[in-house]
C-alpha cells in the first residue's frame, strides 16, 4: 500500500505537469492551432508514457517515476535560474502557498504498485472532458479560459 501511494503521488506529479502544460496547454497541441483535440491529447499521453517507461515493459514503476521526477525538477531549476538567476527560488505558486500535495486520488487504480498506460491518462482525460464544455472533442482557447476562471473561483 505504501509503495502504491508513493507511486501514485509521483505519477500525479508527472500528470500534473502534463495536464497543465500539456492537455490544456501548448505541449499537447500537436498542430499548434490553439485548439486541442482528444486525439492530440491521447498521442501526447502515449508519448509521455513511453518517455517515462524507460524499460519499455508497458508499466511505469517507482524507479522510473523517480527518475522522471528528478529530470523534471532539474529542467524547472534551469528555467528558474534563467529567469531569475536563482535556481532555488520558489515558484510563484509556492510563494502564495498554493501547493496541494496529497489532494489527488492515487493514479494506481488497481493497487498493483505500477502505473499502466490506461491508469496514466485517466486524470488528463477527465480534465479534458471538463474543459470541453460543448462535448465536440475539441478544447478551444475560450474553453481553456473558462476552465481557468472556474478554477480561480473555486480557489477563492
Amino acid at each position: 500500500m505504501r509503495m502504491t501511494t508513493f507511486a501514485g503521488g509521483l505519477i500525479s506529479l508527472a500528470i500534473a505537469g502534463t495536464a497543465m502544460a500539456g492537455p490544456m496547454g501548448i505541449g499537447a497541441d500537436l498542430d499548434k492551432n490553439g485548439q486541442l483535440t482528444k486525439t492530440e491529447l491521447t498521442a501526447h499521453l502515449d508519448q509521455r508514457f513511453a518517455t517515462i517507461d524507460t524499460n519499455g515493459n508497458g508499466q511505469i514503476e517507482t524507479a522510473e517515476m523517480q527518475a522522471a521526477k528528478q529530470e523534471r525538477q532539474a529542467r524547472r531549476a534551469e528555467r528558474r535560474e534563467a529567469r531569475s538567476g536563482d535556481a532555488t527560488a520558489p515558484r510563484s505558486g509556492e510563494e502564495r502557498g498554493m501547493r496541494r500535495a496529497g489532494k489527488r486520488a492515487p493514479i494506481d487504480a488497481n493497487g498493483d504498485g505500477v502505473i499502466s498506460r490506461d491508469e496514466f491518462g485517466v486524470r488528463a482525460l477527465k480534465i479534458f472532458d471538463r474543459a470541453d464544455t460543448n462535448d465536440d472533442g475539441v478544447v478551444t482557447q475560450d474553453e481553456r479560459a473558462a476552465m481557468r476562471e472556474a478554477r480561480k473561483a473555486r480557489r477563492g
